[in-house]
């Protein structure tokens, strides 16, 4: 062998030996954090607060939900057979995405899924089927951005994207439809820049949804909005996955775990509402009070931290972003145990 192949050889061992060292410590640091959060969660002080009223899938964002009796957490979020959480997106010509923000009628279309089909229905409007497993053979995958973080898709089809541009926007601006097939497995849950929320970690994951896996609410939290409103309004404007019967009105302020069964979702940060809470979602219409974001704003706007009360001055919290620290089964009826934020206030904002 000579003088330059061995030196070709010592440096292959090197780099070799270099990834394996790097590959441990990675393993070493993972089973080491894995042990950690297992540790502090024996620590938890957990306590029964009621139990689950409400699942709700939101296959496509935006779309009206689909309430299942059972359902399975998953680090993505709630998933019940072929249905999963926030799993197709609407985007214009341009990749840019769309929420009922821009199109209020995507609050009022439903969605019939297989694990081979999507069906679109919405009133006025004839139903229209995708195939997709021909929309991900033909393999058209669609760039997008969700507030500013990069995501993709599979091209559901002409047939779709003239049907959504048709009965959300009259023809007049184009959009297509994405799923996120077999391209969007690692998009890491969305953490705000603006304020340090300590528990989000690198490993949360997410499809297309705007922060985390799960968004949890309370039905006490409903009925007290409900008693300051002239009309009342339904769960449905707020768009969660998992509702509580049983707890305090806005109890889930202080929730920093939650545990159903197996399943695990840990807080990372309160949820504040926009406009899309002023859409009815039976009608796809705008409130003109700006109902029931207008009467929230009166009691429900953060007052600390300072900083964050700054930031939200005119985004009340209403509800709890939450993503799934374990999963499992949950269903219907289960009970809900908690774990305080005021008792570990490690976990606190």
């Amino acid at each position: 062998m000579t003088s330059l192949q061995s030196v070709r050889m010592l440096m292959v061992l090197l780099t070799a030996g270099l990834m394996a060292g790097a590959l441990l410590t990675r393993w070493a640091w993972l089973r080491c954090s894995a042990t950690l959060r297992g540790r502090r969660r024996e620590e938890l002080q957990f306590e029964e607060v009621g139990v689950v009223s409400q699942l709700t899938i939101h296959p496509l964002k935006s779309a009206r939900g689909i309430p299942v009796e059972t359902g399975r957490a998953t680090r993505f979020g709630l998933a019940c057979g072929p249905l999963e959480d926030r799993s197709f997106l609407v985007v214009t010509s341009e990749g840019r995405f769309v929420t009922g923000r821009q199109a209020g009628a995507l609050m009022t279309v439903e969605v019939e899924v297989t694990y081979s089909t999507l069906k679109l229905k919405m009133k006025g409007e004839e139903d229209v089927e995708v195939d997709l497993q021909k929309a991900k053979e033909a393999g058209r995958v669609i760039e997008t951005r969700i507030w500013g973080q990069a995501a993709r898709g599979i091209d559901c089809g002409e047939e779709a994207a003239a049907w959504l541009s048709r009965a959300l926007f009259r023809g007049q601006r184009l959009v297509r439809l994405l799923h996120r097939g077999d391209v969007l497995w690692d998009r890491p849950s969305l953490k705000p820049r603006y304020f340090e929320f300590p528990q989000f970690r690198a490993s949360d994951r997410i499809f297309y949804a705007d922060t985390s896996s799960f968004l949890v609410a309370s039905e006490s939290s409903l009925e007290d909005l409900n008693g300051r409103l002239e009309e009342p309004v339904s769960m449905g404007w707020f768009r969660p996955n998992v509702v509580v019967r049983g707890a305090r009105p806005f109890d889930e302020d202080d929730w920093a775990f939650l545990k159903i069964g197996d399943v695990v979702l840990r807080r990372v940060k309160p949820c504040e509402r926009c406009l899309l809470t002023t859409i009815d979602p039976t009608t796809g219409r705008r409130s003109p009070r700006k109902e029931p974001l207008h009467t929230l704003q009166q009691y429900r706007t953060p007052t600390h931290p300072p900083r964050l009360s700054k930031i939200w001055s005119k985004k009340p919290v209403f509800g709890v972003n939450m993503t799934t620290d374990s999963e499992g089964v949950v269903s219907v009826g289960d009970r809900v145990m908690i774990a305080r934020a005021s008792k570990h206030p490690e976990y606190a904002i």
